[in-house]
């Protein structure tokens, strides 16, 4: 609903208030001095009637006293007169059962009135008290309400035909006054806004009323002169803004190769050494016999040794979607455990698969065994000493980070759990990055950790890990359980 309307029907609603309450008003002043009325008429019928009453009981007794009122009710029907006695027993004819609020004043000489609604449309009874003989009684004056029922009505019908006519004059006049001055006006300033919205800074509004309409057009036509002039301005800086940052991407491309070329020369450096070294000694002829078989194999290790980083440099570079497929966790466990077993065996430490059977996931076999592979290879390193490597899984009711979605769900972890040196507090927020590690030089390339980080977020998932200085480390892999990981791939 339009502005214009909504005040115009506002002001006829209010209008409409006002009349109905003034007119209610008057028709509760004049029903309250027609009651009036009737009970000013039934005082002086009664106090005219009263004096006839006693001289007649005097004089002639009861029974002329009371055929007085009959004849009185013979020459009209719509008052009727009738004798009561205040004192005596309730119940006859002539002792009716007023109520308390009635026999209070009559017992003090004074009138009263009541209405009754028992009989329809209704009775108003007054009484005239009259002491005859010593005794209290008095004229009871009853009076059909349906002439005052007809008059509430043809006062009510006029009162509202009244009203809905000054309500419609209103309505129209404020309808068309509302249209003048708001509606037109604030067509316009719609119409000001939805071209500078689209762009024409240039248009204006001038609507010559002087009123808070009028200084809200100034202050838009002001708006989009500064607009007009911000464009111009943003459109300059932005030109040089862009070929800034075009400079930037350029040399934070330039930092990104230097990083990734430092990495790869560091890694790539001792095993060369090793090849050159070996290649000469072949070369010389130093080497003869056996040795030169030894340094063949050396040779053919160190590039292995090679080819194992350029491949890890490309997995962290080039990451392919990966290819899922239903896979049983424990046998996958199972399996990459028996293939680090070996390792382990050298370095004393007994590696241990916790992992329940039916628990089937919903992954790349080829990907998390590459993930499980390079956390194990990490724990069995961190473990100078003998010890126990631990892999266990279950489900776990948690909630996600925001980069895996950050909703409450219930998960499947694996832990894997070393007893090794653990990892420095000022570390640990650092051992995802690329090329970031804390081996000696051979030992890692810094891109184990980043590269099963990224596998495990193809996966929908996150690896969460918890260490202690010199109490061991525990890296926890969060995976989508199978009924929600095919949503977690579209």
């Amino acid at each position: 609903m339009k502005l214009a309307r909504k005040l115009t029907l506002a002001l006829a609603l209010l209008a409409v208030g006002v009349l109905a309450l003034m007119e209610t008003l008057e028709v509760r002043r004049e029903l309250e001095r027609s009651a009036e009325d009737m009970r000013h008429d039934h005082r002086l019928l009664g106090h005219t009637i009263a004096g006839s009453i006693g001289k007649a009981w005097q004089q002639s007794g009861e029974d002329e006293a009371l055929s007085l009122l009959d004849q009185a009710n013979r020459f009209q029907d719509q008052v009727r007169l009738s004798w009561v006695w205040i004192d005596g027993p309730s119940g006859h004819t002539l002792h009716p059962a007023l109520p308390p609020e009635l026999l209070t004043p009559l017992r003090l000489g004074q009138e009263a009135a009541v209405t009754d609604m028992r009989v329809p449309p209704g009775l108003l009874r007054s009484y005239i008290p009259v002491s005859v003989s010593g005794r209290l009684g008095a004229i009871e004056i009853s009076e059909s309400l349906i002439d005052e029922q007809k008059h509430v009505r043809s006062t009510v019908l006029r009162t509202t035909l009244a009203t809905l006519a000054l309500a419609g004059g209103f309505l129209v006049a404020a309808m068309a006054m509302g249209r003048q001055l708001v509606g037109r006006p604030i067509e316009q300033l719609v119409q000001l806004a939805r071209r500078i919205g689209e762009g024409h800074l240039d248009a204006r509004v001038h609507l010559h009323q002087r009123d808070e309409l009028d200084t809200l057009a100034l202050e838009m036509n002001q708006m989009g002169e500064q607009l007009l002039r911000a464009r111009e301005t943003i459109a300059a800086e932005t030109a040089a803004r862009l070929a800034a940052l075009e400079h930037l991407r350029h040399a934070d491309r330039l930092t990104t190769v230097g990083k990734l070329a430092s990495g790869v020369a560091h890694e790539l450096g001792t095993p060369l050494n090793v090849v050159l070294g070996r290649s000469k000694m072949i070369s010389s002829g130093e080497a003869e016999g056996d040795e030169v078989r030894e340094c063949a194999q050396i040779i053919a290790q160190q590039a292995q040794h090679m080819t194992r980083i350029i491949r890890q440099l490309l997995d962290f570079a080039r990451r392919r979607s990966p290819q899922r497929a239903p896979e049983e966790l424990a046998q996958l466990v199972t399996r990459t455990l028996s293939l680090l077993q070996p390792m382990a065996s050298k370095r004393g430490v007994r590696i241990v698969s916790e992992v329940p059977e039916a628990i089937t996931l919903q992954v790349d076999t080829g990907q998390l065994q590459q993930v499980l592979t390079n956390l194990v290879m990490n724990g069995l390193q961190a473990m100078k000493n003998p010890g126990t490597l631990r892999v266990g899984a279950g489900l776990a009711r948690v909630t996600a980070p925001e980069e895996a979605g950050g909703n409450e769900a219930e998960w499947v972890r694996v832990d894997v759990a070393d007893e090794g040196e653990g990892i420095a507090p000022e570390v640990l927020p650092h051992i995802f990055e690329p090329f970031f590690t804390t081996k000696d030089v051979g030992e890692g390339t810094g891109l184990g950790l980043s590269v099963s980080y990224g596998i495990i977020r193809d996966h929908g998932g996150w690896i969460d890990v918890r260490s202690e200085p010199e109490k061991g480390s525990c890296f926890s892999i969060y995976l989508p359980k199978e009924d929600s990981a095919c949503q977690v791939a579209s």
